[in-house]
């Protein structure tokens, strides 16, 4: 095994994300050397890349891998995970996306890809100091990661797929999820959400929404 991968496991690695001034401060001596020793590691396919300087042990030599939404926090850190992963998190949706779905303050949208999945990154038009109400801090594997509730992450869903009101059935049958969950949701928080939004196509679908489901336009 590597000398830098003997030595993340040491300490305790296995199943983090490990970022390059984390690496930078582990190992003594100047970048070349710091350097070669996670080129060789990277090569062995002991050490895996993220993207550009965030790295990740193999599961096989650590025995666990990050999970996909760490991972995702930490490829954009200002991002949250949100829209259908975020759905399918909370149990609503019937089948697992093809990627790892989170939330950006700005930018254009944009993806990524490595040994552990797709991540997707969008932007949402709920920004400012209103960019992570209604998101939730949860942990895996002793890592700490930001995902959307189930209204925020509704909220950036339709953001995403710029829908149309035509009904709660019609929206039941967009998400193909069980008829009845929509009912769950905390009207209170729709209307915060809606309030901070600046889209205003998006405003009128949840108000639309708010009074089907029996609250205030």
């Amino acid at each position: 095994m590597e000398k830098l991968s003997e030595l993340l496991l040491k300490l305790g690695f296995a199943g983090r994300v490990v970022s390059k001034a984390v690496i930078s401060s582990l190992l003594e001596g100047g970048d070349a050397r710091r350097w070669g020793l996670v080129n060789r590691a990277l090569k062995k396919g002991e050490l895996i890349r993220l993207k550009r300087g965030l790295y990740a042990l193999d599961p096989g030599i650590g025995g666990v891998s990050p999970g996909p939404f760490v991972i995702a926090n930490r490829i954009v850190p200002e991002s949250y995970v949100s829209m259908e992963s975020a759905l399918g998190y909370h149990g609503w949706l019937q089948e697992e996306p093809a990627a790892v779905y989170s939330a950006i303050p700005r930018g254009r949208a944009n993806s990524c890809a490595n040994a552990f999945g797709r991540f997707v990154y969008r932007r949402v038009p709920i920004t400012g100091r209103s960019f992570l109400l209604g998101v939730e801090r949860q942990s895996s594997g002793g890592s700490a990661y930001l995902i959307a509730g189930l209204e925020r992450a509704l909220v950036d869903t339709l953001s995403a797929r710029d829908l149309e009101w035509e009904g709660i059935n019609a929206l039941e049958a967009e998400l193909r999820i069980d008829p009845g969950l929509l009912g769950n949701l905390d009207l209170n928080l729709l209307r915060e959400l809606s309030a901070g939004c600046r889209s205003r196509t998006l405003r009128k679908y949840l108000g639309s929404l708010r009074f089907a489901l029996g609250g205030e336009a």
